[in-house]
């Protein structure tokens, strides 16, 4: 399972699927992310489907972890996860959970917390409507939860009991989160996710590396770009100054977003290979427009300004899990 101390490299905005195998080990991964939220003035929920709440409460103060102020408060608050706003009347409403997650966030920002974190055991979808289905449904469920979660305010951890689930669908719902941490993650090396996807005034940002294990988020908030952005009617910038790594399935998500609105949307922190890419995807620049040498400076930032990335868009692109894939060929 990936190492507790991973949730401790969570910052808000950060919608993770984090995998485990271990009761012992999932405790003290949730300590750690209930007491940094209980220090910085976040509230904090956790839904259960591995311990029972009261027991839960008693491992926090165990484990030093303040419990009797911020339950009293409402600060910190855990509940049985399928008696929660994920499910209704026992049945998973994945519409219901995504405008309830905008409440809590909402509500939070109104009692003057800092930020949201939000703990969540996924078991419970195993439960009374198990099948493809109510799994697609919650892949479907995790990739529009990141229009929710990228505008910075809350963390969500989605904790995946390995021993419930398949390898399939484990990669399947790993891809609807911008970032997931597997087995041994963290064990001989610093974590964090893959990808951060951060909502702006102006549009979105990326940061980090996209490829098939985050495309289904990445796809998420990119085909609702200009109708989740603040920018009203103006122009929405998408900023990939950040982005170090990206497969052609990313690249093929940029250029189709840009071709959604060619009209509204600009691209920011393009260097020239991914210039190429994006263009590779569609020989009619007129439908790249974001592209188009006035609304794209030659050094690649947006003609509207902004000063150059530091460090070129993409490496080789090639995905994490390729590069993988290419070294176990040659190691066979």
């Amino acid at each position: 399972m990936a190492d507790p101390k991973t949730v401790d490299r969570l910052v808000p905005g950060d919608h993770v699927c984090w995998t485990f195998d271990d009761h012992e080990r999932h405790l003290k991964a949730l300590v750690r992310f209930v007491r940094t939220g209980v220090s910085q003035n976040h509230q904090v929920l956790y839904f259960t489907d591995t311990f029972l709440p009261r027991a839960f409460l008693v491992a926090l103060e165990a484990y030093g972890v303040e419990v009797a102020g911020p339950q009293h408060s409402g600060q910190l608050q855990v509940a049985i996860a399928n008696e929660s706003h994920l499910t209704s009347g026992g049945a998973f409403e994945a519409e219901r959970a995504l405008e309830a997650w905008s409440t809590a966030i909402e509500n939070a920002r109104e009692q003057g917390y800092a930020g949201l974190r939000v703990a969540i055991d996924m078991g419970w979808i195993i439960g009374p409507e198990p099948g493809t289905d109510q799994l697609a449904r919650l892949a479907r469920y995790e990739a529009q939860a990141n229009r929710v979660f990228s505008e910075g305010y809350a963390i969500a951890l989605c904790c995946y009991d390995r021993r419930l689930f398949t390898a399939a669908e484990l990669e399947r719902l790993g891809a609807a989160h911008p970032g997931t941490a597997r087995a041994g993650a963290g064990a001989t090396e610093e974590w964090e996710p893959l990808l951060r996807v951060r909502r702006t005034g102006a549009g979105l940002t990326l940061a980090g590396e996209a490829d098939e294990t985050n495309r289904d988020a990445l796809a998420a908030v990119l085909e609702h770009l200009v109708e989740d952005a603040a920018a009203g009617d103006g122009p929405v910038t998408l900023d990939v100054a950040g982005l170090v790594s990206a497969d052609l399935s990313a690249v093929r998500l940029l250029a189709g977003a840009v071709r959604s609105a060619p009209a509204r949307i600009r691209l920011a922190g393009v260097h020239p290979p991914l210039t190429d890419l994006l263009a590779a995807f569609d020989p009619d620049e007129r439908s790249l427009d974001g592209l188009s040498p006035d609304r794209l400076g030659s050094d690649g930032t947006a003609a509207s300004g902004g000063a150059p990335p530091s460090r070129p868009v993409v490496r080789p692109v090639v995905g994490r899990a390729e590069r993988a894939e290419r070294a176990e060929r040659r190691a066979g």
